[in-house]
């Protein structure tokens, strides 16, 4: 049951952050409590409530630093985006790779690593999708992923033709996104979740190979 009704405006932000180190570290083991939650499977019954239990701290400390269970959600989803961009840059900026099967290989994989390091970062992307209030936190993700991949293409790297760019890079996005949360909701079974995805990754290099060979 959501925590606030559907029709009214959900507050994403954490609350300013404290400076004192006793309230830092308190945010930080109510984030540590929800990320062992996620892993364990229990996202889609987290609750502040539940967090707080987790935390061993009272729900209204957990309140005094978030508003609700979304918030910190974002918490991890943006630390989630911060490695990302880290790694989609650092592929895509390097001068040594021209091989466009070598950078998007390379990217998706490092992408692919990091959830698989961090089971509670899949386990919050995958809510993006059934949450209402998270919606617009992947939408905004997959667009800058897209918007860095069509910036390449229009800049003339790896031959880029015969499509729009920014079309043909939100689309590859769509399916690692896709991609990865299968993966991730087979992720008890390490070897049939990476077939799903290395075929995936089958399917993206035959849809872009038309547009960059």
């Amino acid at each position: 049951m959501n925590e606030q009704a559907a029709q009214d405006p959900v507050d994403l932000q954490r609350r300013v952050a404290p400076r004192q180190k006793r309230s830092q570290e308190r945010i930080e083991v109510i984030i540590e409590a929800t990320k062992r939650l996620l892993e364990r499977g229990e996202a889609d019954s987290i609750t502040t409530s539940t967090v707080a239990a987790e935390a061993n701290v009272p729900v209204s400390s957990v309140y005094r630093y978030f508003p609700n269970i979304y918030s910190i959600h974002l918490t991890i989803l943006e630390a989630f985006k911060a490695q990302t961009d880290g790694i989609i840059h650092g592929i895509l900026s390097d001068p040594d790779i021209q091989d466009w099967r070598v950078s998007l290989t390379g990217m998706i994989q490092g992408l692919r690593q990091l959830v698989h390091d961090t089971p509670s970062f899949g386990a919050v992307f995958r809510l993006t999708l059934t949450t209402p209030e998270l919606r617009g936190v992947r939408e905004e993700w997959n667009r800058r992923f897209a918007d860095m991949l069509a910036d390449r293409w229009r800049a003339g790297r790896d031959n880029f033709n015969g499509g729009d760019p920014e079309l043909v890079a939100r689309m590859i996005v769509e399916i690692y996104c896709a991609a990865e949360v299968i993966a991730f909701e087979r992720r008890a079974d390490p070897e049939v979740a990476d077939r799903y995805f290395a075929e995936a990754m089958r399917v993206v290099e035959r849809y872009i190979a038309p547009y960059l060979d």
